[in-house]
């Protein structure tokens, strides 16, 4: 499989399902990576503590790489802001143990519109903390453009770029995100084509009472034939990590994440 053309299933698609039928699932339907959700009903923290080697072997043995660690952080509150260090340590220990040379995060609430700049400060603590530990694992953080947090936008992402002086930091472009915030693709990739590590893939549009609706990924705002051919000009090497959600993604896990990759095989087969 050639280095632009890496295929991974977020296992938050696969919610409706345990963890160990999640991943038995991800290799059945012919993903060949999964980036682990390090949250309940999957890899969550009490579970990462007591069973990380049994999982890392189920896993090893369904025949899946893990592409990511896929942390769901809280950076921003200073009610939880030492939990939340002491959870994303625990995750980088384990990282090794998975062969994962990427953890992606979020940053936490509130959207960049009514960040504060105590917000801002706390995340940029975080980021400093764990730094050193990334470079002692040999890991990259990898921080989600995602929906009402403080990377929900092409400003408000770049503004954590330039607050992390180091090549460990960078981000997981869900590009469905940042369309639902009215970014353009050519935009992103302009903006962050060095600093991509990681993507997630969904499509899906807001209605005009600003609701979000998940959809297959050929159908919604991104068109991805077109958005694939950025990528690679770009020369993005990491993974192409499918995100199944809303309705479908619940009542039919299975067939709905053989559905879009399905989508995505073909796109990637397309010409240019």
């Amino acid at each position: 499989m050639r280095a632009q053309n890496k295929i991974s299933l977020f296992s938050q698609s696969l919610f409706a399902l345990n963890m160990d039928d999640a991943i038995k699932t991800t290799a059945l339907v012919g993903y060949p990576a999964i980036e682990l959700a390090c949250i309940a009903p999957h890899f969550d923290l009490a579970t990462a503590r007591k069973e990380a080697d049994r999982i890392a072997v189920l896993i090893k043995d369904a025949g899946l790489t893990v592409s990511a660690l896929s942390l769901f952080n809280n950076f921003t509150d200073p009610k939880c802001f030492e939990e939340q260090i002491l959870s994303a340590e625990t995750y980088i220990r384990l990282a090794p143990l998975f062969g994962a040379t990427l953890i992606k995060m979020t940053p936490g609430a509130p959207a960049s519109a009514q960040a504060s700049a105590a917000h801002w400060n706390s995340l940029k603590a975080a980021i400093k903390h764990l730094i050193p530990m990334a470079e002692n694992f040999g890991v990259r953080l990898a921080f989600e453009t995602h929906m009402r947090q403080l990377t929900d936008t092409l400003a408000s992402s770049k503004r954590l770029l330039e607050m992390a002086d180091s090549d460990r930091i960078g981000l997981t472009v869900d590009f469905s995100n940042l369309a639902f915030a009215g970014e353009k693709m050519p935009c992103v990739l302009d903006a962050f084509r060095d600093r991509i590590y990681n993507t997630h893939l969904k499509n899906g549009y807001i209605d005009q009472a600003g609701g979000w609706h998940f959809q297959a990924l050929n159908e919604g705002y991104i068109d991805y034939p077109a958005l694939l051919r950025l990528l690679r000009d770009a020369e993005y090497e990491g993974y192409f990590t499918i995100e199944c959600l809303g309705t479908d993604a619940k009542e039919k896990p299975a067939e709905t994440a053989t559905r879009d990759l399905k989508i995505l095989q073909h796109c990637l087969a397309l010409p240019g």
